[in-house]
C-alpha cells in the first residue's frame, strides 16, 4: 500500500471516521498491479484467449465491460481462480501438465485484474464470473483456486456451481483474515476495524460468518484437497490446519521453502493436483439443504 494512501486515512481516522470509512472501503475494493514475469507471460500467451461479455460490474454501470478467459486443450474442463491482486497467468503453470493428463484448462483474469478493464471489483463480482464460466463449459470437472480465489470459488460452489473436485491452495479460512490484515497495514484502530468489517460486509450485502470457507465447509457434500507451505509469508498454514479440522473428508499437504507463490509453479505440487482430480468421482459437488 502507498504511504500517501496509508497517511491520508490516518488523518481521516482522526478528524472524520464516516470519511475514513469510506475512504478504507476504496482502498479495499481497488486492485494493486501485477507485473508478470517473462515465464508467465510465455505461457499465458500460449492459450486461446476471449474477451466474454459482463454486465454486472456495480464499478463500471454505465460501461460495457468484459472479463478476459483464456483455454488450453481439451476434456473435461478444470477452473484455475487466482488470487485478489493476481491473474490468470500466475495459475497458467499448472496448464500443460493438465492438458496433457487429459484436461481442457480454464483461466480467467477478473475485473480490474490483468487484461481485464477497471481499477475497482469485490469478492462476488468474481463469484458472478465463476458462475458466468460454468454455464458456458456446462460445470466444471475441478475447480482449483489460490488463496482470496479459493474463498470466492467455495462461495460459487455454495451456490450451485457444479465441480467434481475441489483444490484450495494458500487461502485463508475466512474473509475477516483478509480484513483484519488489510486494516492492519492501514493502522486503523479497533473501533475502524470493526466500522471497516462491518462496511464491507453491508456492501457486499452478506453476512461476515457466511463468507468463510469453514462455514462453506459444513454444507458442501465433498471432500476437498488442502495445499499449502509451511514458509508462506502472506497466510500462515495454520490457516490450512484450521479448515483441514473442520472440513471432513479434507486431504491437506503441506510442502516447505516454496511459500505463497511459488507453490503454484512448483512440480511436484502441480503433479500432486493432477493425480488428485484424475480419480474417477461420481457424484458432483452440492449445497447441502
Amino acid at each position: 500500500m502507498q504511504p500517501f494512501f496509508k497517511s491520508r486515512f490516518q488523518l481521516l481516522q482522526k478528524t472524520s471516521p464516516k470519511s475514513a470509512t469510506k475512504f478504507a472501503l476504496k482502498l479495499w475494493s481497488t486492485v494493486p498491479k501485477y507485473k508478470l514475469s517473462f515465464q508467465e507471460k510465455s505461457l499465458i500467451e500460449s492459450a486461446g484467449r476471449k474477451r466474454i461479455p459482463f454486465q454486472e460490474s456495480k464499478y463500471r454501470p454505465s460501461q460495457n465491460t468484459y472479463y478476459t478467459l483464456y483455454s488450453w486443450g481439451k476434456g473435461p474442463a478444470v477452473l484455475l481462480v487466482h488470487d485478489w491482486g493476481g491473474c490468470g497467468a500466475q495459475m497458467a503453470s499448472m496448464a500443460h501438465p493438465l492438458v496433457k493428463a487429459g484436461f481442457q484448462v480454464i483461466t480467467f483474469d477478473s475485473l480490474a485484474h490483468g487484461d481485464s478493464p477497471g481499477k475497482q471489483t469485490d469478492l462476488l463480482e468474481t463469484v458472478g464470473i465463476i458462475k458466468d464460466i460454468e454455464i458456458k463449459f456446462n460445470g466444471f470437472h475441478a475447480i482449483v483456486a489460490h488463496s482470496y480465489g479459493a474463498l470466492a470459488a467455495g462461495i460459487a460452489l455454495q451456490d450451485g456451481v457444479k465441480a467434481n473436485k475441489f483444490v484450495v491452495c494458500s487461502a485463508a479460512t475466512a474473509l475477516d483474515f483478509y480484513l483484519r490484515k488489510f486494516s492492519k497495514k492501514l493502522n486503523a484502530s479497533r473501533e475502524m476495524r470493526g466500522r471497516i468489517i462491518l462496511n464491507v460486509t453491508n456492501h457486499l450485502r452478506m453476512n461476515i460468518e457466511k463468507l468463510s470457507l469453514v462455514h462453506i465447509a459444513a454444507r458442501l457434500k465433498r471432500p476437498v484437497l488442502i495445499l499449502h507451505d509451511q514458509n508462506d509469508e502472506v497466510i500462515d498454514h495454520q490457516e490450512a490446519l484450521a479448515l483441514s479440522k473442520c472440513w471432513p473428508g479434507s486431504d491437506l499437504v503441506l510442502t516447505s521453502g516454496l511459500g505463497h507463490f511459488g507453490i503454484l509453479k512448483d512440480s511436484k505440487t502441480i503433479q500432486k493436483i493432477q493425480q488428485y482430480i484424475s480419480v474417477p468421482e461420481k457424484v458432483l459437488v452440492e449445497s447441502a439443504v
